[in-house]
């Protein structure tokens, strides 16, 4: 994960007292830093050094927001630097100098007084950024996210009026899972499904609301391909849900039973007889998660609950943009911004939760998959067909969750350019909602944590009538907290992303 940590919080006078540098050092330097770019073409291909390209600039526009607002507001800007650590390159213009250091972790703009730790010669003190009231310090340090989802909007804007919109009702099916009910009636990729059982289907999802109730029931399927309807059928399978799944350990939701102590399960119904028929004591059971079987032994007798299971098709769709204009695109740039900034934030609060942090902890510390040993799964599951590929990770959710570092994106740039320009266009767009919400987090040193400070300090001033500044020596021991946190994430992002790296879902 990208850390964006906007302003240092001091000055140890390091630019003031720094001998000149040959100018010919500082351009061989900065020929070092663009060849260092470019290396991530050779190395990934051209769609990894577009993805590393456009953050940087999305680092950069993040910067100039806090930066552009903070000249607005007669604040006197230092420094700004794409990157932490030692100095690589720079220039000066006017009071600021502009440069590359050699940690590209984020970037920083560096205005004075940002707090009462900082001494700030007198003549400057009135351009400080302590010296200003709430409704100047509050846009400066708004801007950079700010910043990130100008770029977001402006991204899906572009994308839904150049390459367009999926559309709900024109999609057809672009895989088939094998084995499944759709495999066994031979779906096939390119099908349009237009009705199960006389019920016809338009949105993709009015599918999955014919599929749940019909499990374990014969269906017939008809199907648009190549223009003319085709009649297929086939006995529609199901899982378990969460209520079957909980009352027997170790499977989870969305497991499909196939047989018990080597009878096969025909129907959840048959399930229900036989596993509370059964004498005290365990069973062996076969089932299917995703495109892998094992097997695992459950206790019983086990009452399971009438209709705890979902139908089950076994088919992913496709759907086709389609252009839009620039009203509909405005309006679908909006609701899509606000879908995914939700979703970004169940992400980020199912992440930094005690059980998310120590989901985490656990895939830091597990040894990795290779590809060539069993899934790690539970110890009470044992993989069969052992000669079937094998899953990179077996937990699904734990990946969902799962941060990704810088080298991760570049990663799902080079796939999502395979998806197509849209894919990687969207990719673009979730990491600038990303770094938005992340550095809106109310905690030093994200620029959230000293919007979470003035806004203190103004209610502070408004009930006491006087000026009030936080006494920042108080929180530093958080803020230290806070990015020892963020840098362990960070590397240990990296880490799982160089042994295990997620992979965009066909």
């Amino acid at each position: 994960m990208t850390g964006l940590i906007d302003h240092q919080p001091a000055h140890d006078g390091a630019s003031a007292a720094r001998e000149p540098v040959p100018p010919w050092r500082d351009r061989l330097r900065l020929i070092l830093v663009v060849a260092a770019v470019a290396s991530i073409g050779v190395l990934f291909g051209l769609p990894a050094l577009f993805v590393v390209v456009a953050i940087i600039v999305s680092v950069f526009l993040h910067e100039m927001g806090h930066y552009l607002v903070a000249r607005w507001a007669g604040m006197k800007v230092t420094e700004f630097f794409i990157g932490f650590g030692p100095r690589l390159w720079s220039f000066r213009r006017g009071e600021t100098e502009y440069g590359v250091k050699l940690i590209p972790a984020g970037a920083y703009v560096r205005i004075i007084g940002m707090h009462n730790l900082e001494e700030v010669a007198a003549a400057d003190e009135a351009r400080t950024y302590r010296a200003q009231p709430y409704h100047r310090r509050l846009p400066v340090i708004l801007a950079g996210p700010f910043a990130n989802f100008a770029i977001a909007l402006v991204l899906l804007f572009v994308l839904y009026v150049g390459i367009g919109a999926p559309q709900p009702d024109n999609w057809y099916v672009d895989r088939v899972l094998a084995g499944s009910a759709a495999d066994r009636a031979g779906v096939e990729p390119g099908d349009r499904i237009l009705s199960i059982n006389g019920r016809e289907v338009g949105r993709f999802d009015e599918l999955v609301d014919v599929v749940q109730p019909a499990a374990g029931s014969p269906a017939e399927i008809v199907v648009a391909r190549d223009g003319q309807p085709v009649t297929l059928r086939t006995t529609i399978g199901w899982r378990l849900d969460e209520a079957a799944a909980e009352r027997m350990p170790p499977l989870a939701e969305g497991d499909q039973l196939v047989a018990v102590d080597g009878e096969p399960v025909t129907s959840y119904q048959s399930l229900q007889t036989e596993l509370a028929d059964r004498p005290p004591g365990s069973v062996t059971v076969v089932f299917e998660r995703g495109v892998y079987r094992y097997e695992a032994d459950i206790a019983v007798p086990v009452t399971l609950p009438d209709g705890a299971y979902m139908g089950f098709l076994g088919v992913g769709q496709q759907t086709p943009p389609v252009r839009l204009g620039p009203l509909d695109a405005a309006r679908q740039t909006v609701s899509t911004f606000g879908t995914v900034a939700i979703e970004s934030l169940k992400g980020l609060g199912r992440f930094f939760s005690p059980a998310g942090l120590s989901r985490y902890w656990e895939q830091v510390t597990s040894t990795p998959p290779t590809g060539d040993e069993e899934p790690p799964v539970d110890g009470a599951i044992r993989p069969l067909d052992r000669d079937a590929p094998l899953p990179r990770s077996a937990d699904a959710a734990a990946d969902q969750d799962r941060v990704i570092s810088i080298l991760g994106v570049i990663q799902l740039g080079s796939q999502a350019a395979d998806s197509g320009v849209a894919t990687l266009v969207f990719l673009l767009i979730l990491v600038n909602v990303f770094l938005g919400l992340v550095n809106l987090v109310p905690l030093l040193p994200f620029d959230g944590g000293h919007a979470a400070v003035a806004t203190y300090e103004a209610i502070r001033e408004r009930i006491s009538g006087r000026p009030y500044r936080v006494n920042m020596a108080r929180l530093l021991p958080v803020t230290y907290a806070v990015v020892l946190l963020m840098v362990f994430i960070g590397l240990s992002s990296m880490y799982l992303d160089i042994v295990d790296p997620v992979r965009i879902q066909p």
